[in-house]
């Protein structure tokens, strides 16, 4: 028996609730098809990549040459020779240049023709942005080269500078490609050995054993770089895996709150019809029958929302994942709509809703028939909050308002948890400003009092130049897998540099073995502590014992003195690899290993807190709206339920403003509540987020959420509050006097 025009009458005319669920399914199903099949398809793309262009497992750059033929033989490798140089132009332009490679982290050509004598490749954002059309000459070092296409690199994807300098800015950097021979004639050109193992299992103890090999035979590894943890690369990895997560745990929220709501509703209209219930129980239908007719209502509601949010995530597919791809430059592949998605986001809101509506219809059936049909009165009984609540001293206002937060808990609690969801919303794009803004200055900033780093390439004695400070560092790992690693860095006793504090704001000298707040964290370390680890560089095991912890999320480093340092590595006490200085200094191309701007590093922080501003503002809106269903529909139930009480307030003579005041402001109490818990609740989420993505992010993040911006969440939720307000006064406004007189005749 199902009475499908029934069904649609009561949809009809009381829409309001069963639109706002239709709504939340939508959007809860939109959010997992778009962000689900783009996080798939990224996937796959990434995957492609590396393995259609070869990407390298590893980059060595080492101090003489290496016996490829060797090598190959004795470790199953493929090995390819490739060089880098940053050519910097006049303007302050750096164009990354690459030699072109054949076997090992072959470029993607997008556009144009492949590459030939006398030609280059450029990324096609930096060409863009800087006016290059194809076949226009591009100069480098004093040679004419030929503007042949556009390209992507696999061990390049991200294209930033550095891993300090966050945010890429194609105006000012960019990457290029050229011949081998033509890259033999550019000054100042690193060269390094790109290796790909054949056998892909177990690469860290191959890693292993050919650093191992490497030391044995006195070869200086200058820099040994795993690829997919590389920066540019990593990168990637983490906002893939990110959107994967974050397309899990914003629907199920936004499913369990319609979950909860389509409980309350078909509670109210159960609780409305249990005359008719009672009678057609009485006249021999049975319960199978009657279940199957109130399951019609949740499988139009989730079944709508379902097709029109999965299919409206279809459809923004390609937006998001063509806008990812300009974000991180590979070479496009098919969209591939993965079925079993599809089927999840059809079938997930229809299952969940059924069975909440058969558990509340059950319920209904443990009620007799006989007592059905004089109709489910309702239960007038005091819960147990309510009973020890003790509200003599308020006024009736006040204990009216209270008292309809308790005596209907289920309602009470689908707007707590609604407006707890909304918070989070709001504030997800708030809070990861907020952190990037704290780690900006209260990290950096105040951390390094210094414009310029320079770090050479070999080591340095005696004095340094006037007006500048030296250092010296040891890249540590834990072990020779270099999983955990972090640099110990030597300062003089006296440095005015590197100011740090510690946990309780006293200043600190680097006089002592001093470990940064995240990297402590990080490792479990506090003071007192032993750590043992490796210098990457000779393979020899050290240990320090941890004095103080500085509080700065600055970076991951241990600081100590200068000559302790140094003696610790059998170095005299007056060595140093590196300077820090407030004036741009020039050194020879070959002395100079790198270059560090915090000017250019705070430019690039301050151009990753524009670019969230869409992000911010798309999350401020998608809140509003939530927020908004949520309040009107709970609104909407609270006047419904009140019909009776309302009609007869306005035959005792209430004026409307009163009656709006006791009805509509009876749930300003949960909403604030809500929002005070869905503040430390999201910034929890957000720090757990940050911890378990710390070892792929190119920082340390803390979650931290400025005041200011709590206190405006705050106003954007008392303004949707007021707004649910306002649409429901008309509602209030239809209900009559006659009302009370046909409910006290009932």
């Amino acid at each position: 028996m199902i009475l499908i025009k029934k069904v649609l009458r009561t949809i009809w005319t009381d829409k309001a609730p069963y639109l706002g669920s239709m709504f939340l399914i939508a959007f809860s199903c939109m959010l997992m098809v778009m962000m689900n099949l783009v996080s798939k398809n990224l996937n796959n793309t990434y995957s492609a990549y590396k393995s259609n262009h070869v990407m390298s497992d590893v980059e060595v750059y080492l101090d003489t040459e290496l016996d490829m033929a060797d090598m190959k033989k004795r470790f199953n490798v493929k090995i390819e020779q490739s060089g880098v140089t940053d050519y910097s132009s006049k303007d302050g332009q750096i164009l990354r240049i690459f030699s072109f490679n054949t076997q090992i982290n072959t470029p993607a050509v997008s556009s144009g023709k492949k590459l030939e004598s006398g030609e280059i490749l450029l990324d096609k954002l930096y060409a863009k942005k800087n006016g290059y059309e194809i076949g226009d000459i591009v100069q480098i070092a004093g040679k004419k080269y030929k503007y042949a296409g556009d390209m992507t690199l696999p061990n390049y994807i991200y294209v930033a500078k550095s891993k300090d300098e966050v945010i890429r800015d194609p105006k000012n950097f960019g990457l290029a490609v050229v011949d081998k021979d033509d890259f033999e004639s550019i000054p100042n050109a690193t060269p390094f050995y790109a290796i790909k193992f054949n056998n892909s299992n177990n690469l860290k103890a191959q890693e292993t054993a050919m650093k191992g090999y490497l030391r044995e035979k006195g070869t200086k590894i200058i820099k040994w770089e795993n690829t997919e943890k590389n920066y540019s690369v990593s990168y990637v990895l983490v906002k893939i895996n990110l959107m994967g997560k974050l397309s899990i745990v914003a629907p199920s929220m936004i499913l369990l709150l319609t979950c909860v709501l389509t409980g309350i509703l078909m509670w109210r209209l159960l609780n409305r019809e249990s005359v008719i219930i009672g009678t057609l129980y009485a006249q021999g239908y049975r319960k199978k029958e009657l279940m199957r007719h109130y399951l019609v209502f949740p499988l139009i509601v989730a079944g709508m929302g379902a097709m029109i949010g999965t299919i409206a995530g279809v459809f923004m597919i390609n937006f998001l994942y063509n806008f990812m791809l300009t974000t991180f430059p590979m070479p496009k592949e098919p969209i591939v709509y993965d079925l079993g998605i599809l089927m999840f986001s059809l079938l997930l809101p229809v299952v969940i809703l059924c069975v909440s509506t058969i558990i509340v219809v059950n319920r209904m059936f443990k009620i007799r028939p006989s007592q059905l049909m004089k109709g489910n009165k309702k239960n007038d009984k005091a819960n147990f909050i309510e009973r020890k609540l003790r509200l003599d001293k308020f006024k009736f206002v006040t204990k009216f308002q209270i008292r309809e937060q308790v005596r209907s808990l289920s309602r009470t609690i689908f707007l707590l948890f609604g407006i707890i969801v909304a918070t989070m919303f709001l504030q997800y794009g708030l809070t990861m400003k907020s952190s990037v803004d704290y780690l900006l200055n209260e990290g950096i900033s105040k951390l390094y009092h210094l414009k310029y780093e320079y770090v050479f390439n070999e080591y340095k004695r005696g004095a340094p130049p006037k007006g500048t400070e030296q250092f010296n560092t040891m890249y540590a790992i834990m072990d020779d897998e270099a999983e955990t690693n972090f640099y110990i860095t030597g300062l003089p006793k006296n440095s005015t540099r590197i100011l740090l504090n510690d946990l309780k704001g006293n200043k600190l000298t680097p006089d002592k073995v001093i470990i940064t707040t995240p990297l402590a964290k990080k490792m479990g370390l506090t003071i007192g502590d032993t750590i043992r680890f490796y210098n990457f560089e000779d393979g020899k095991k050290y240990s320090i014992t941890i004095e103080e912890i500085a509080d700065t999320y600055g970076g991951e480093f241990i600081f100590m003195p200068l000559s302790e340092l140094n003696a610790m590595l059998d170095l005299p006490s007056d060595t140093y690899i590196g300077i820090f200085s407030d004036v741009e200094m020039t050194f020879a191309k070959k002395e100079i290993k790198t270059t560090k701007s915090m000017d250019a590093i705070k430019a690039g922080f301050h151009s990753l807190i524009d670019q969230m501003g869409i992000m911010i503002y798309s999350l401020t809106i998608s809140a509003f709206v939530i927020g908004l269903v949520i309040i009107y529909l709970v609104t909407g139930l609270v006047v419904d339920e009140h019909k009776g009480t309302i009609s007869l307030f306005k035959v005792l003579g209430y004026k409307k403003k009163e009656i709006n005041k006791l009805i509509l402001n009876s749930n300003i109490f949960t909403v604030i509540i809500g929002y005070i818990l869905g503040v430390p609740l999201l910034v929890g989420s957000v720090d757990v987020m940050y911890q378990a993505l710390a070892e792929s992010l190119p920082m340390v993040i803390p979650a931290k959420l400025n005041i200011w911006y709590i206190l405006l969440g705050f106003v954007i939720v008392m303004l949707t509050f007021e707004l649910a307000k306002l649409m429901s006064r008309k509602k209030i406004n239809r209900i009559a006097m006659s009302d009370a007189l046909k409910s006290g005749t009932e």
